[in-house]
């Protein structure tokens, strides 16, 4: 049997037992459906389930089991490695249910559900969930891979507030999964990337959302040099409630970037700060002392706004990306970065400084592992062709080699990209946990991770 007929058999069999919307390689829009949020990758399921029901999830389970054909999970798009080729994928977005209890302060989500959805729900409510610096991922992929929150120095890593998750098993059963009920596999789900089982909602613990301060500071690249030098100052004594980013950066003449932007090469700190906005004014007053600042949006916002500080686009590009922790900012540090990665139209790749520490140091009940290190540097650069790709690849290797001692191996879960690696960002104490919890949850590997736990 050719490769083709057996996914037209996937295709026609679960198009047989479900009424949702099913697609296939043969399909007239299966191009445009397969493919993930990152156009670089070519992802090639066996087919694509659109979920009405979580019984539609159940039986999908069920059927790709008796097939041997494995099933992954990609609600909107984001999260595409090349290992979900040959999957049923289950695109989760049209699960939406959402219910907020205020006064027990919890929100229970479906798996479709955006942060866009969810902060949007709470306006007003004098609560916040930790959403990071995009609210176009869905709650439930967040929190799988731990979640790496604009609010992480106050209040630790994403997954550290789920209270339980609602999950296909293997075998199509329905399970609600809580740190009393299956204390193994609660801890695997938060922050171990998945494969363990197919989520179909979450529910979170909210928390006061204190005064939100936020925005952006931008210079000219001119005053690369100092804006970096005062970024590691501050970022050395900012307490907690204060978190910052610093993007070097030619912004790309696309929305969401205003057209004045476009082609400019920047510097640009984005900034955020809980509490007292007369604090975060004495804060900031050291950064905007610099010299050239030539924009300046910082100022108290409402918390469903803070998509906006970080702006980042929404609509499908092809990327690559690439990430390392990093200690300190050292002058060497510094000098290196831009010796090699200075904000220029001749730079390919965008990169951002992200300050972690605080709350992020300290362990938590899940399988996100303590961050020691104080930052995160990653970036990423549009490759639409090869050549681009091979661009890419030559720059980032430049930038290693200068930046090389600076560098850890480590990075965070959610920014691996299409890197299937888990070693870069688990621990091999929490990977043979994680394995533990697939050979006792999935025995015969009904699910498949975008980041396979076992390959």
């Amino acid at each position: 049997m050719t490769e083709t007929s057996t996914r037209t058999d996937i295709v026609t069999t679960l198009r047989t037992s479900l009424t949702c919307p099913v697609h296939g390689p043969q399909d007239p829009e299966w191009e445009t459906v397969r493919r993930g949020w990152n156009l670089y990758v070519d992802q090639q399921p066996a087919a694509i389930v659109e979920p009405d029901t979580v019984a539609d999830v159940q039986q999908a389970v069920r059927l790709a089991a008796s097939l041997d054909v494995p099933v992954t999970a990609q609600s909107n798009g984001h999260g595409a490695t090349e290992a979900m080729s040959g999957t049923v994928m289950i695109r989760a977005h049209r699960l939406r249910d959402m219910h907020l209890d205020t006064r027990a302060r919890r929100a229970r989500v479906g798996a479709g559900v955006k942060w866009t959805h969810l902060v949007q729900a709470l306006a007003g409510s004098g609560l916040t969930g930790t959403p990071g610096s995009t609210d176009d991922l869905t709650v439930v992929g967040y929190h799988t891979g731990g979640g790496l929150p604009w609010f992480g120095r106050s209040y630790g890593p994403a997954a550290r507030w789920v209270r339980a998750w609602e999950v296909v098993r293997a075998d199509g059963s329905l399970a609600e999964v809580t740190a009393q009920s299956d204390p193994d596999l609660f801890w695997a789900l938060g922050g171990g990337g998945g494969g363990l089982g197919i989520i179909t909602a979450v529910e979170i613990e909210l928390l006061p959302a204190p005064p939100l301060t936020g925005g952006q500071l931008m210079w000219p690249a001119d005053r690369a040099a100092e804006v970096l030098q005062a970024f590691a100052e501050a970022t050395t004594t900012a307490p907690p409630e204060l978190t910052l980013w610093l993007w070097l950066i030619t912004f790309p003449p696309t929305e969401p970037f205003p057209p004045e932007l476009h082609g400019r090469s920047m510097m640009n700190l984005n900034v955020t700060h809980l509490g007292d906005p007369a604090a975060a004014e004495r804060l900031l007053a050291p950064l905007r002392a610099i010299p050239g600042l030539e924009l300046d949006t910082v100022a108290p916002m409402p918390m469903n706004e803070l998509s906006t500080v970080a702006n980042e686009p929404t609509e499908p590009l092809p990327v690559l990306d690439w990430s390392h922790f990093v200690a300190d900012l050292s002058p060497d540090f510094q000098r290196g970065l831009l010796e090699v990665n200075a904000p220029s139209p001749d730079t390919p790749m965008i990169a951002c400084i992200r300050h972690l520490g605080a709350a992020l140091h300290d362990d938590s009940p899940t399988a996100v592992e303590p961050i020691a290190e104080e930052y995160l540097l990653f970036g990423f650069a549009l490759a639409a062709t090869p050549a681009d790709a091979d661009r890419v690849h030559a720059h980032w290797r430049v930038l290693e080699d200068r930046l090389g001692p600076h560098l850890s191996e480590r990075t965070h879960l959610n920014m691996l990209g299409p890197d299937p690696d888990l070693t870069r960002a688990l621990t091999p104490a929490t990977l043979e946990r994680l394995r533990r919890v697939k050979a006792a949850e999935d025995p015969h590997g009904v699910f498949r991770s975008h980041r396979p736990i076992v390959a």
